[in-house]
């Protein structure tokens, strides 16, 4: 495995401006998660929640890709609220 096939924080938060979630550069998977689940509750990203449990479960199969703060972040806000 290379160092380039490991997911960062970067790599996350572009999956989801990708996306359409309006996640600000330089945020952590913290802060990413969060925006995503206030971008789900509204009106113009309810429509992206099958698309989101998608990328959540896209990670999950590629937990050994993750670096831990991000498969921290994944595990605690995103996989309670989207399974």
């Amino acid at each position: 495995m290379m160092y380039a096939d490991l997911i960062d924080q970067e790599d996350f938060r572009e999956r989801l401006v990708q996306m359409g979630v309006p996640v600000a550069g330089g945020a952590d998977a913290e802060s990413s998660c969060r925006q995503l689940l206030n971008w789900l509750g509204q009106p113009q990203g309810a429509s992206s929640r099958a698309q989101a449990k998608a990328l959540v479960q896209q990670l999950r199969s590629q937990r050994e890709l993750l670096l831990p703060d991000v498969a921290r972040a994944v595990d605690q806000y995103l996989v309670p609220a989207l399974g």
